[in-house]
């Protein structure tokens, strides 16, 4: 039976995620955790590679905001404002990069072509999952359930649409990592990791590729049935 595999945070590193991919099975199940885009410079390449192969994924922080920074476009803010509202995840954020590999500026918003392939994008991402139940068996014999961040402390709230704010913004955004025994095997990315961490219920698969000048610096992939973690180091053009 093909082996099912969970991608951490790719943000645009296109090439790197080719590199990873070349050392799993050619018929492995792929799933990625989230944060697709942003920091790397082909995030376009890497949503348009993941929806080519009908790839398993989960929404994350990144993909996230760039649906609402486009909402705004769309919806006609002026080309200032928009930048003056977002200017921090703008360039604290690598979404200019993000940006660029679809060709969207100032001088090509109004491009029909690059308007497109945006709005084609953005409404695959509207549709993103905030969690993953996976029918991959563990070790553990847990149910496996991926999602951008740690959710074993909400995942109680998950059917509770009074507390729908809350567990969606923990899938995406917490960096709470403490690991709850809540009935589930939790694979999540968002907060790097100089290696990916198994503890208890919860496997952390970030391993901050886009920060390696920052110490970290490896694509990570976890194989559920073999407990097993195999990454991409090196740093490529």
């Amino acid at each position: 039976m093909p082996k099912t595999y969970v991608i951490g945070d790719v943000h645009g590193m296109f090439d790197t995620l080719l590199a990873l991919l070349n050392k799993l099975p050619k018929d492995a199940n792929i799933v990625f955790a989230g944060d697709l885009i942003d920091r790397g410079a082909k995030g376009a390449d890497v949503i348009k590679f993941v929806r080519d192969n009908n790839y398993a994924c989960v929404l994350g922080n990144h993909e996230d905001t760039f649906i609402k920074f486009f909402k705004d476009f769309f919806n006609g803010m002026k080309w200032r404002d928009l930048i003056n509202k977002w200017e921090m995840w703008l360039f604290l954020n690598g979404v200019i990069e993000t940006l660029g590999s679809y060709d969207f500026t100032e001088d090509t918003k109004d491009n029909p072509a690059i308007l497109q392939r945006v709005k084609s994008d953005l409404e695959w991402m509207q549709n993103l999952p905030i969690y993953l139940e996976l029918n991959a068996k563990h070790k553990s014999r847990l149910p496996v359930v991926v999602s951008h961040s740690n959710i074993t402390q909400v995942w109680h709230l998950r059917d509770n649409k009074k507390a729908l704010n809350k567990f969606r913004e923990t899938a995406l955004r917490t960096r709470d990592l403490t690991c709850k025994d809540c009935g589930i095997l939790n694979i999540y990315g968002h907060t790097p990791m100089q290696n990916p961490k198994s503890k208890s219920n919860c496997i952390n698969v970030d391993t901050g590729y886009c920060y390696n000048q920052e110490g970290f610096g490896k694509l990570t992939a976890y194989c559920v049935e073999d407990d097993e973690f195999i990454s991409v180091s090196k740093k490529l053009k």
